[in-house]
């Protein structure tokens, strides 16, 4: 029988972590490589010099950003049989960000179709050239996928940022022990919290207590669009983004609790 792996959860030394840890971020995202890991993460996948570049220039402003907000909270999962033979240990790892104050101050909710933001998206790294196809595909994309942040989040919170193990260890429990480490955090905090679901994390963010509110559909317009784009925007629109939110301590009845933005209880569905 083959023996269980052993994962431990703590707090990243940015000092001493963050090049490992973030590898296995990149990692992640290369399999399955799916279209919002193309529009986040330029050059990634493709491989050479020109990839590893990329890594490095994203992996250095992600640094930045993350040293530069107290509130942002990164950790990392080790696997205490690969340090026993030398090798780094992380695995995967997380990433989520602590409000204690309302900081939009929007009061509406959102609806089923996302109405996209004005403002310029910047993510940390090299980005694409302005102007070009994917660097306005990435505005339309982000936009959208945020747009329902000012409307529910407008008041203290957690916004879950970020979590994942390398590809080898997603059947062996080890996304369950950092959503048990992320659970147990967001109930000693008292606080609700909220996060975008992928098709592929939506059941396991439901599993510990988070609440499917609604999907954000996606829309996507440009003129004499390349087959890049119609091959990019078909998989971004065939795999819908869930708004996801767990009230404080996961305490949630369907039919009785109220949901964010609403006055009433949804229906129970029989």
């Amino acid at each position: 029988m083959q023996e269980i792996c052993r994962f431990v959860v703590s707090p990243v030394d940015f000092d001493r972590d963050w090049d490992d840890l973030f590898s296995t971020y990149w990692d992640s995202w290369k399999d399955p490589l799916q279209a919002t890991g193309q529009l986040t993460f330029p050059r990634i996948g493709t491989g050479g010099k020109a990839e590893a570049a990329a890594f490095t220039a994203t992996k250095i402003a992600y640094l930045a950003a993350a040293r530069a907000d107290v509130n942002q909270h990164w950790v990392k999962l080790e696997d205490g049989r690969r340090k026993s033979r030398g090798l780094s240990g992380i695995v995967g790892g997380g990433a989520w960000t602590l409000h204690r104050t309302n900081s939009f101050g929007a009061d509406h909710c959102p609806s089923r179709e996302a109405t996209a933001t004005q403002e310029d998206v910047k993510l940390p790294g090299p980005g694409f050239e302005p102007g070009s196809e994917r660097h306005g595909l990435m505005q339309q994309l982000y936009q959208q996928m945020w747009s329902w942040h000012p409307r529910m989040m407008n008041k203290a919170h957690i916004y879950g940022q970020a979590l994942w193990v390398l590809p080898e260890y997603r059947k062996l429990g080890a996304a369950a022990v950092l959503m048990d480490y992320w659970v147990k955090m967001m109930n000693d905090s008292g606080l609700e919290a909220y996060l975008e679901g992928s098709h592929m994390s939506t059941p396991l963010y439901q599993k510990y207590g988070f609440i499917l509110v609604n999907y954000i559909e996606l829309h996507f317009t440009r003129d004499n669009p390349s087959d890049d784009w119609h091959r990019l925007v078909k998989e971004l629109q065939s795999e819908p983004v869930s708004i996801m939110w767990r009230p404080s301590g996961g305490k949630y009845v369907e039919g009785k609790t109220i949901p964010p933005c609403t006055d009433q209880p949804r229906a129970i569905k029989l």
